[in-house]
């Protein structure tokens, strides 16, 4: 709802959850990630996938949030990576 709200989200996007998305195929996945908007409860290690993939397969410019170190590989590899501590939430 907020990422709609603040027209991240769109109508021909998908926004998906960590969850969701780590059980995907790699096929399945290939097929998903361009129509990827918004991944909310995801893993750093579901980030950094998304965005290595994006980055490299896809040839996109990405931008990734994150709220801790652990996120600092996906941060790293994304084109504007902004890490926002403990008040990520609150933001």
């Amino acid at each position: 709802a907020i990422a709609r709200e603040c027209g991240i989200l769109t109508d021909d996007g998908i926004a998906i959850e960590g969850p969701d998305f780590r059980e995907k195929t790699q096929e399945e996945m290939f097929e998903l990630i361009p129509k990827i908007q918004v991944m909310a409860r995801s893993s750093p290690l579901d980030k950094h996938t998304l965005v290595k993939q994006l980055r490299t397969t896809f040839g996109e410019v990405v931008a990734v949030t994150g709220d801790g170190t652990n996120d600092a590989p996906a941060l790293h590899e994304a084109d504007i990576g902004l890490a926002m501590g403990i008040a990520g939430t609150e933001v």
